[in-house]
């Protein structure tokens, strides 16, 4: 399953067996109980990043009201 780091210091140092991540993007992991509990963690993400962050975009703010 691909799965995305939540910031470059967990994918300096996540690596599942001797699956790491690139540089960029999503490493594929295989859908186990270790990369469950890192998804429950908040380690790592199955949802790409961008789409993240319009969720958080699309939620209105106490600033703008």
């Amino acid at each position: 399953m691909k799965v995305w780091p939540k910031n470059d210091e967990m994918r300096k140092l996540l690596k599942h067996g001797i699956v790491g991540f690139p540089a960029e993007g999503a490493a594929e992991w295989p859908d186990d109980s270790f990369t469950h509990r890192r998804i429950m963690d908040g380690d790592v993400t199955a949802e790409e990043p961008k789409k993240v962050e319009e969720k958080v975009k699309a939620t209105p703010s106490a600033k703008s009201v």
